[in-house]
């Protein structure tokens, strides 16, 4: 191989890798947990909250815990849903159902 030949490998690598951990990080975003009496939510730096259908994921959380997680935005919860078990409204942004946790 020449010189040339060896540099663009070497460049081709270097952005291979950098694409593809940069790429990786973008998936999650870093959450804080917050749990009351209506429910399970994820809370972003700007103060929004989104309830967590799938509310059973975050057991282990305490609220205040900051998480990241991959989610998806649903139109609606399936399956079993948490009750509230208070009057309390608490408004959020979307709902969602978490993927993955780190």
């Amino acid at each position: 191989m020449n010189k040339m030949t060896k540099k663009l490998l070497f460049l081709s690598f270097i952005t291979g890798f950098t694409l593809l951990f940069t790429s990786c990080n973008k998936e999650y975003e870093r959450l804080q947990v917050v749990k009351d009496c209506t429910g399970s939510y994820l809370r972003t730096k700007s103060g929004l909250d989104f309830y967590v259908c799938n509310f059973a994921i975050l057991d282990e959380y305490p609220t205040g815990k900051k998480i990241r997680v991959k989610y998806d935005v649903l139109n609606t919860c399936f399956g079993l849903i948490e009750e509230p078990t208070c009057q309390v409204s608490h408004s959020f942004e979307e709902v969602i159902d978490v993927l993955d946790i780190k």
